[in-house]
């Protein structure tokens, strides 16, 4: 299957996350939109060393949303054209939030919906993560994508999860920290989901 991985907001371990799922899963990987450097995939290779990587659908020099790096760059692409790999186990990292813009016209969820792509949903947990996250659901949904779970990353803080699954009604699996054992928590995560039914595998 072909996978889509979306965070709530910047920054709440969307790469940490694609990585457990590659290795735990055996996906490829391939990152939509690359902004600056150090770049998600080398970060990928680094810990997945079996993991096939695709080029990155664009890479734009700015750490910035994509637009902005289009605009100071003289870059002009179609983000919705971006052609997906040819891969049947495929693990698509957007990047920022779901209306992080793509590109001038549109934003991250406008193209999981263009190429049906269903989705996972990475969150975490600080002060704002449940507006976030339930934004996040609300717009998935309303754009008709199947959200395959939510993954929320950091230390678990279980009243937040009972309320965002009982107002949500979603399925919510954990990351916490891994640096310590990659591999370990990678296969953890994998467990979980598979305990809640949910197969990455084609």
């Amino acid at each position: 299957m072909q996978v889509f991985i979306a965070g709530s907001h910047t920054d709440v371990g969307k790469t940490s996350v694609s990585a457990a799922l590659c290795y735990g899963f055996e996906l490829d990987y391939f990152k939509l939109i690359q902004a600056g450097t150090p770049t998600d995939s080398q970060k990928i290779a680094t810990l997945c060393k079996n993991t096939k990587i695709y080029p990155q659908g664009q890479f734009l020099k700015t750490p910035a949303s994509p637009h902005i790096g289009m605009l100071k760059e003289n870059i002009n692409y179609e983000g919705l054209k971006i052609p997906l790999p040819n891969s049947n186990n495929l693990l698509v990292e957007s990047a920022g939030g779901l209306f992080t813009p793509l590109d001038f016209k549109y934003c991250m969820i406008d193209y999981a919906k263009e190429h049906k792509l269903s989705t996972i949903l990475v969150g975490g947990y600080y002060l704002g993560g449940i507006n976030h996250i339930l934004l996040s659901i609300h717009a998935l949904k309303s754009y008709g994508i199947e959200l395959l779970a939510l993954i929320i990353s950091g230390e678990q803080n279980p009243k937040m999860d009972q309320f965002i699954s009982q107002y949500a009604g979603v399925k919510i699996a954990h990351l916490n920290t891994y640096q310590e054992d990659f591999y370990t928590k990678s296969l953890e995560l994998k467990k979980e989901l598979e305990h809640l039914n949910i197969s990455l595998s084609s």
